[in-house]
């Protein structure tokens, strides 16, 4: 991984972004700011064709970063000319915090860990007869004993 996609998942807990560089059969030319320090995944694009570049045109190009999403659909694009510094970083950030949900289910009280304190706040809402979402592990539409047990065997495994 680069030293971003470390950052994204160390720092904003993003652990499905992946980050594929895509660098012109000469790779002695290529933009090393982009991949260095990394064991990015390298796709080499043929010269003089570019195939890959023209899957993404008009948004591709030298020194250009395009950002798709799961489905293949295009969220956003810029060029990188120093490499990823802290605009396209935040750029970058920008995108996936408004197109991907990092909840976990049976994180009630979304500090991004599955715990006691959540199996806590289950039997809580249970008790007081509170629908949460997020806390309906097997997505029944109420909260009962069946998902106290789910969220326990994922806590103790």
């Amino acid at each position: 991984m680069s030293d971003f996609q470390y950052e994204l998942k160390d720092n904003y807990g993003y652990e499905n972004v992946v980050i594929i560089a895509v660098g012109k059969s000469n790779l002695s030319n290529f933009n090393t700011n982009f991949t260095a320090d990394s064991d990015l995944p390298m796709i080499m694009d043929e010269a003089f064709d570019y195939p890959i570049r023209e899957q993404f045109s008009p948004y591709s190009g030298h020194k250009k970063l395009v950002i798709l999403g799961y489905e293949g659909e295009l969220l956003g694009y810029l060029t990188l000319n120093s490499g990823v510094n802290n605009y396209a970083k935040n750029y970058i950030l920008e995108i996936i915090e408004d197109n991907y949900d990092q909840s976990i289910l049976g994180d009630i009280n979304g500090d991004y860990i599955l715990n006691v304190s959540d199996l806590l706040l289950i039997v809580d809402f249970i008790l007081e007869e509170i629908y949460d979402e997020n806390a309906d592990m097997n997505y029944d539409g109420g909260l009962n004993i069946q998902d106290i047990t789910l969220m326990l065997n994922i806590i103790l495994n």
